[in-house]
């Protein structure tokens, strides 16, 4: 071999050894450097596990590692400051800690931003914890479309409904609450009930349901005033929620909310009717007539239902079980 070649040979071995030795700050500096509006002392405790939960998972979700550092630092801030737990994979990220993270920790942030922030812990949990906590969510996700609104969230939708700017849809927002919250009505029975299948007499306002689980639903008091309002309205023609609809629009009650002004609480018919049935099993109401206002055919479809229904000490039913 030439001396020229020689040459030649070692400045190639040379440029590779410099990129050899340039790799570990290239692959570094590919990183986003992030920093939270949070104390420096705080930031530095959790900092270790948050950068390797994100450099880890950013390549297996579909979020970039600037995309993931806000919520898995507010997540690993909240487990280690406030919950005071481990900062290891299986308790930061497991489902249901996320759910309360979500739920309860981040109340001055929008529907939109909790929705967003949820979405990448999840993705996140999923990398980490695999088909495991994939289907923890999806049983979460269940849940959380049948839990009973708060009475603050109920008020929260009130004033949503009287805040609507015209006749029509005041009235329609009055009866879609009235219908899920007094009447339990599901979605799709809403949208087909028309205003001749409203009753009302010296008992009370009544709702007949056709289709398939026909049935006569008395409204609870509290709410018949709405519907009583809206039979009355010149506004209303023909439908009990949104004139003018030909009827079988299965996004109606999403398009309707959609709208400004919007409610600042989720409104879900399905959440709307769990109300209902909690309601009547707080009072009392006998199990058989239940099944049969609620067009249920089976009780085990209250099981998931039975936690939010508290008893106090002091109910007098109990003295009967003596």
């Amino acid at each position: 071999m030439s001396d020229e070649a020689d040459e030649r040979r070692e400045r190639q071995l040379e440029v590779m050894k410099r990129m050899a030795e340039r790799e570990p700050e290239v692959l570094a500096a590919a990183h986003y450097d992030y920093t939270p509006k949070m104390p420096a002392d705080q930031w530095a405790a959790i900092r270790p596990y948050v950068r390797r939960v994100v450099r880890d998972t950013a390549p297996r979700t579909p979020y970039s590692e600037k995309e993931l550092y806000p919520a898995v630092s507010r997540l690993a801030l909240f487990a280690w400051a406030v919950a005071n737990v481990p900062l290891e994979d299986d308790n930061v990220f497991d489902p249901r800690f996320i759910n309360r993270f979500v739920q309860h920790h981040l109340g001055q942030y929008s529907r939109a931003g909790k929705n967003t922030l949820r979405a990448r812990l999840r993705r996140t949990s999923e990398a980490l914890l695999g088909d495991e906590a994939a289907g923890t969510f999806r049983a979460l996700g269940k849940a959380e479309a049948s839990r009973p609104y708060t009475p603050s969230e109920v008020a929260s939708l009130l004033s949503w409904a009287s805040s609507q700017h015209d006749e029509e849809r005041t009235t329609s927002a009055g009866a879609l609450l009235a219908l899920g919250l007094g009447a339990g009505l599901t979605g799709r029975e809403i949208i087909d009930l028309e205003l001749v299948n409203i009753t009302s007499d010296s008992r009370g306002v009544a709702v007949r349901v056709s289709g398939d689980e026909a049935r006569n639903v008395p409204v609870l008091a509290q709410w018949a005033p709405f519907l009583q309002r809206r039979t009355a309205s010149k506004a209303a023609s023909r439908w009990a929620f949104r004139s003018g609809q030909r009827g079988g629009n299965i996004n109606l009650v999403t398009d309707f909310v959609s709208r400004n002004p919007r409610p600042a609480v989720e409104l879900q018919s399905r959440r709307m009717r769990a109300t209902w049935i909690v309601e009547h099993l707080r009072r009392g109401t006998p199990l058989d007539l239940l099944l049969e206002v609620a067009g249920l055919q089976s009780a085990e479809a209250l099981d998931r239902l039975l936690p939010y229904v508290a008893r106090a000490d002091d109910d007098p039913r109990r003295y009967s079980l003596r």
